[in-house]
């Protein structure tokens, strides 16, 4: 068997090989209501699906999914949280340069997913700290659950709302939708593909199959192939594309012309295409064109019916949005916490003596409180070479003190992206701390593409 993951968090990607044999008659889940259906709240972090899943009792959060064909943790929050039943070693290799990573293979554990239940259910655990999406996201993830859960339902997505419904797939009507388009879907290994037309650079339209990949956070990747006809646009720039468990993923991107799937075409969409070298774990055993990502699968209400093989597609608000990239060239992860003087707060409190001037009155103190929290530390991960972020003198290893006036932890990961891929010529000031000393930098956006 191999387990092939690839979750671009916009900054991230991570690609597992697992070379085992799983059964596959395990891992079913089963919805514990009459109903036979039920809705599930879920968080959305850089268009990523984030549920939370119980693992043999333990509630942990988990990415959902579909470009994932077996259940994988992580990191749990305390030794004892993780029972593990009859541990079996294997090893994954994935994009980066880099050692194979040795992991375990756990059976029969019981998985909730809010009224679906797996009571026989095979994981696969990273030992360590040698891998975390967490310092990338800034939110705590413990896992990634895929194909083990869209196998046994009908399940329908709402970005906008942040939720999903969840439906037992014997049971499942589709409804009469003019707006929809039901692609057809194709699996290998488990995972699905659909058949999408690209026009690179504005030429005819050619097909390719695309891995639809709901834990990638890019809209589109393409692997270059010129005998297909796929090849990277004049326009393009080379830079850090994400974090692989064997190591950085770099590779170059570009925009292309149009993507169409069905009657429905998205034009000047992002593209990131991988270099070969970080592909070879993928393209030797895995026959594709590249992927389909969350900020794709974003404008659309869509169902995916993996028994039915199907793909329906609606589009919601967010269709005609522009396609955007950070166009500061810095990454930054979260690293750490640090504690934070807030603002001290005025209390009352009352003194039982009567003051002896005022007859029937009370003497009342006010003191004042001073509150401490828990705030995130901000730190460069990553620099592209030439960038607005490198010509500033920005550097690897700096830590974000305050971001255009506000400290730096006043904001979420997910917001400072939002800042660095909103408008070209945007001006970016940063208060860094670099090896005990404070500097003060600034830059503009800068639009390639």
């Amino acid at each position: 068997m191999t387990l092939f993951k690839n979750i671009s968090v916009r900054t991230i990607i991570i690609v597992f090989s697992i070379v085992f044999s799983p059964v596959f008659s395990q891992n079913d889940f089963t919805i514990e209501n009459a109903k036979g259906e039920f809705k599930q709240k879920f968080e959305l972090v850089n268009d990523l699906v984030i549920i939370p899943v119980e693992v043999n009792g333990q509630e942990l959060s988990f990415l959902l999914d579909t470009g994932v064909n077996s259940t994988i943790l992580f990191s749990f929050p305390s030794e004892d949280s993780l029972r593990v039943n009859n541990p079996v070693t294997v090893y994954l290799k994935g994009m980066g340069v880099g050692k194979p990573l040795r992991a375990l293979k756990s059976n029969h554990n019981t998985i909730k997913v809010g009224e679906a239940t797996s009571k026989d259910h095979s994981i696969y655990i990273i030992e360590g700290d040698l891998f975390s999406i967490s310092n990338r996201l800034g939110f705590p993830l413990n896992g990634i659950l895929g194909y083990d859960f869209f196998k046994d339902f009908v399940v329908e997505f709402n970005y906008k709302r942040k939720f999903m419904r969840v439906f037992n797939k014997d049971e499942y009507e589709y409804d009469r939708c003019r707006k929809c388009v039901e692609l057809p879907l194709k699996f290998y290994k488990n995972k699905p593909y659909i058949n999408a037309q690209v026009s690179i650079e504005g030429e005819s339209p050619r097909q390719v199959d695309l891995l639809v990949d709901s834990g990638s956070g890019d809209a589109l990747w393409l692997f270059s192939d010129e005998e297909k006809g796929i090849y990277l646009p004049e326009r393009s720039f080379e830079d850090f594309l994400g974090f692989g468990i064997s190591g950085s993923v770099y590779g170059h991107r570009s925009r292309i012309k149009m993507i169409s799937l069905d009657k429905y075409e998205l034009e000047d969409v992002t593209v990131s295409y991988p270099d070969s070298l970080s592909l070879e774990s993928v393209t030797s055993l895995e026959e594709r064109d590249g992927s389909l990502g969350a900020q794709v699968l974003k404008r659309f209400h869509s169902v995916f019916d993996y028994s039915g093989k199907t793909l329906r597609l609606k589009p919601n608000s967010d269709f005609n949005d522009p396609f955007e990239y950070n166009m500061s060239g810095v990454v930054i992860k979260h690293n750490g916490y640090q504690i934070v003087r807030n603002a001290p707060a005025a209390n009352s409190f009352q003194i039982e003596d009567e003051d002896p001037a005022q007859e029937g009155t009370r003497v009342y103190q006010t003191t004042r409180q001073v509150i401490y929290s828990l705030e995130p530390n901000y730190e460069i991960a990553e620099i592209r070479p030439d960038s607005p972020a490198e010509v500033s003198g920005l550097m690897v290893g700096d830590e974000i003190v305050r971001l255009n006036g506000k400290p730096a932890y006043k904001y979420s990961l997910q917001k400072i992206f939002e800042i660095f891929s909103s408008k070209e010529g945007k001006r970016i000031r940063m208060e860094v701390l670099r090896e005990g000393e404070t500097l003060e930098i600034e830059f503009r956006l800068e639009r390639i593409l």
